[in-house]
C-alpha cells in the first residue's frame, strides 16, 4: 500500500512567496497571517524566513536582497540556489490573490496538526496504562489545542465596531433598557443583572441546607417555560428521578414528602398530570452521572448546542464535587481552581450562561454575623476570580431555631463583573421547592 503524504500545496506556497516579491501589501499580509512553521517543504520555510526578517529591518525585498540574505545563512544551495528563487518569482503575475494563498497554506498546515494529534492519539490509546478519564481528557486537549490555534478573527476597524454597537443599542432599546439577557423569572435579580447573558459564570453558594439547588431548578425551569430556552442541568448529588421529583412539587405545588411516599389524595393526582403536561412542554436536559468531569460536561453540552434546539442555560449542582484532573491529585485547591477556569471557558466557547453551585466554608458560622462573604468561598479563590457574578443565599433562621414552613431568603449579589452589586429578598417555601419573590417593605409601611 502507498504512503500517504501529508496535505500541502506547493503551489500556493510558491504563489505566497512569488507575491511577497510583488507588493508591499501581499508581503504585509503574508507575514502577518503566516508563520514559517506553517510551510511543508522545507525550502520554502527558509526563503519564508528570510524574507520576513528583511521585511521586519525595512529593507527592500528582490532577487538579490534575497539570494544574499540565503548566502548569509548558507541556506542558498540547500533551496536549489538562484535558479529556485528566480522560479519563485515566476509563478504569478499578479498578487491580487495573495489572501486565497495564505489560506491554503494555513488550512493544509491545521490539517497536518491534526493528523498529527490524532497519531499521537491513537499511540495513547494503544500505550498508555492511565486512568481511561486521562485519556479522554488528553485526547480532547489534543483536539482543542488545533482548535484554539485557528486563526483568529482580525483587527476590526472602529467603524464595523460602531455599526454593530448601533445594531445593538437598536435591540436593546427594544427592551426598555429591562432584560437584555435570559429571564431568571425574578424581577429584583433580573433588575440588577438584565438577565444572565451570554459567556457569563454565575455562582450561587450556601451552606448544605439553605435552598440552592432549589433556587438553580426554579431558575431553570423559570427559563425553559417562560422563555422557551432550552436548558442542561447537571446533577451531581442526586438521580434525575430524585430531581424531576422536586420540579412535579414546584410545578405542581405538591408537598415534597407526599410525593416521596406516595400518599397523594385525588386532587394532588390531578396537580400530578397537570405538572407531567407542564413539564413535558420544557426543553430540559438531566445529566445524573456520579463523577463526571468537567471535560464531560464540556462535550455533552457541546453536543447539545449544535441540536436543533440548541442551548441556552447550563446548570451544574455543584462545582466542588465535579471530578477534577488526576494531574492535581491530593491538592483539592488546584482541582477546583481549574474546574473554575474550564467552566468559565466553557461559557465562552458555548455562548450561553453557566450556572454553577458552590459550598461555603463553616468559617460563616463562627461569625456573629453569617451572611456569607466572598471569602467564604470554599476550597478556592480561583471561583472568585473567573466568576462574573458571585451571589449567595442567606437564611436567617438557619441552624439557630427550629425552622418555619417558609423561610425568608437574602439572594446576596456579592460580585458583579458588568454591573451593580445588591440584596434581593425571596420567599422559599421549603415544602414545594419554590422561591418567590418578595416587595421589600420601606420604613414606616405596616
Amino acid at each position: 500500500m502507498a504512503e500517504k503524504i501529508m496535505p500541502h500545496s506547493i503551489d500556493a506556497e510558491k504563489a505566497v512567496l512569488c507575491s511577497m516579491f510583488l507588493t508591499k501589501y501581499a508581503l504585509q499580509l503574508s507575514v502577518e497571517g503566516l508563520e514559517e512553521e506553517l510551510f511543508y517543504f522545507d525550502k520554502n520555510a527558509k526563503i519564508f524566513h528570510v524574507i520576513k526578517k528583511l521585511y521586519e529591518k525595512g529593507s527592500a525585498i528582490d532577487v538579490t536582497t534575497v539570494t544574499a540574505a540565503l548566502e548569509k545563512q548558507k541556506w542558498l544551495n540547500s533551496v536549489g540556489g538562484i535558479e529556485y528563487i528566480t522560479e519563485i518569482i515566476t509563478t504569478t503575475a499578479t498578487a491580487a490573490n495573495v489572501e486565497e494563498y495564505i489560506k491554503i497554506v494555513y488550512e493544509k498546515a491545521v490539517l497536518r496538526k491534526l493528523i498529527d494529534e490524532g497519531t499521537r492519539i491513537v499511540t495513547d490509546a494503544y500505550s498508555s496504562s492511565d486512568n481511561i478519564d486521562d485519556v479522554l481528557d488528553g485526547a480532547e486537549q489534543r483536539i482543542l489545542n488545533v482548535v484554539k490555534n485557528r486563526r483568529g478573527s482580525e483587527f476590526k476597524k472602529i467603524q464595523q465596531v460602531i455599526e454593530k454597537v448601533h445594531r445593538d443599542l437598536e435591540q436593546l432599546s427594544k427592551t426598555k433598557g429591562e432584560i437584555t439577557g435570559l429571564a431568571t423569572g425574578y424581577s429584583d435579580l433580573d433588575r440588577i443583572t438584565t438577565g444572565l447573558h451570554q459567556n457569563e459564570l454565575i455562582i450561587i453558594a450556601a451552606r448544605p441546607g439553605v435552598g440552592k439547588t432549589a433556587f438553580a431548578l426554579n431558575v431553570a425551569m423559570n427559563a425553559a417555560r417562560k422563555g422557551d430556552k432550552t436548558v442542561a442541568f447537571f446533577t451531581l448529588e442526586m438521580s434525575a428521578e430524585q430531581l424531576l421529583m422536586r420540579m412535579f412539587a414546584t410545578e405542581g405545588k405538591l408537598d415534597l414528602t407526599k410525593l416521596k411516599r406516595g400518599s397523594l389524595e385525588n386532587q394532588d393526582w390531578r396537580k400530578v398530570e397537570e405538572a407531567m403536561i407542564k413539564l413535558g412542554e420544557m426543553n430540559v436536559f438531566i445529566d445524573d452521572t456520579a463523577g463526571i468531569s468537567v471535560g464531560e460536561i464540556r462535550a455533552k453540552c457541546r453536543k447539545l448546542a449544535s441540536s436543533p434546539n440548541g442551548l441556552d442555560l447550563i446548570v451544574i449542582d455543584y462545582l466542588t464535587i465535579i471530578q477534577g484532573s488526576s494531574k492535581y491529585s491530593g491538592n483539592r485547591q488546584q482541582e477546583v481552581s481549574e474546574i473554575s477556569r474550564s467552566l468559565k471557558t466553557m461559557a465562552l466557547e458555548l455562548g450561553v450562561p453557566v450556572i454553577a453551585l458552590a459550598q461555603l466554608s463553616r468559617n460563616v458560622e463562627g461569625r456573629k454575623d453569617q451572611r456569607p462573604i466572598l471569602s467564604d468561598l470554599r476550597e478556592s479563590g480561583a471561583i472568585e476570580q473567573d466568576a462574573d457574578i458571585v451571589s449567595f443565599l442567606y437564611r436567617e433562621d438557619y441552624g439557630k431555631y427550629e425552622e418555619t414552613p417558609d423561610s425568608d431568603v437574602e439572594l446576596i449579589i456579592a460580585k458583579h463583573r458588568n454591573g451593580p452589586t445588591g440584596t434581593i429578598d425571596l420567599l422559599f417555601q421549603k415544602n414545594i421547592c419554590k422561591f418567590t419573590s418578595v416587595q421589600k417593605k420601606e420604613k414606616g409601611d405596616k
